[in-house]
């Protein structure tokens, strides 16, 4: 059954009219980029980001891929840092472990999509695969389903491909037309967000082992 409210529905709905009047204003470039301090940085890496929709399982998933100058491990301690979540990703305003069985967790999220007043919490069951994928799959909350996954590919260069896909239905009442449009401002956030925090900590945890050695 649906959780999400009537009243969320229409702010999302309203909000998403005046994105979609700003998005040629803007070159595709998502609200929270034309902020100044911590996200002026990401918005850099955010206009060469593509997001496109793929058939995945019985769904239409919003896709994204980049290239991180990351090893997978570096990557996986990013996207498991539960704790620390909230300065990572923009639009990530809570992220609680409720429950840790090991690979399986459950996860409480808030999220505040660029652009729309309010925010929408759900608990998410995640499933984990070390340094290889990152599932998960709404239990209760906002929305009706919630879906998606993080993969991470190593190249032969020392990069990682890095895909992120999701699926979020809002029910009857929500058009996914005005999710996919959400998705697609505010992917390019997420995905710069864990490049540039990916490739700081690599760096660091180099310069660590370095000056150890020495």
């Amino acid at each position: 059954m649906c959780k999400i409210t009537r009243a969320k529905i229409i702010r999302l709905a309203q909000a998403a009219l005046i994105t979609a009047s700003s998005i040629s204003t803007m070159s595709g470039i998502p609200a929270w980029a034309t902020e100044p301090a911590v996200h002026s940085t990401h918005a850099m890496h955010a206009n060469a980001i593509q997001v496109t929709e793929e058939k995945i399982g019985k769904h239409n998933y919003q896709v994204s891929r980049m290239h991180v100058n990351a090893r997978p491990e570096h990557i996986w301690r990013v996207l498991t840092d539960y704790n620390n979540a909230v300065d990572i990703f923009p639009c990530l305003k809570k992220c609680t472990v409720l429950h840790d069985h090991g690979a399986t967790k459950e996860v409480e999220q808030q999220i505040k999509p660029s652009g729309v007043p309010g925010s929408f919490t759900y608990v998410l069951e995640v499933t984990e695969t070390p340094n290889r994928m990152q599932k998960w799959r709404r239990l209760r909350g906002d929305f009706a389903e919630v879906e998606g996954f993080w993969k991470l590919d190593p190249a032969e260069d020392g990069t990682t491909l890095v895909t992120y896909a999701s699926y979020v239905s809002g029910g009857f009442f929500l058009p996914q037309a005005l999710i996919k449009r959400q998705a697609r401002m505010d992917f390019p956030g997420v995905m710069s967000a864990l490049k540039l925090q990916s490739e700081t900590t690599r760096h660091i945890a180099s310069r660590d082992q370095h000056s150890h050695k020495n």
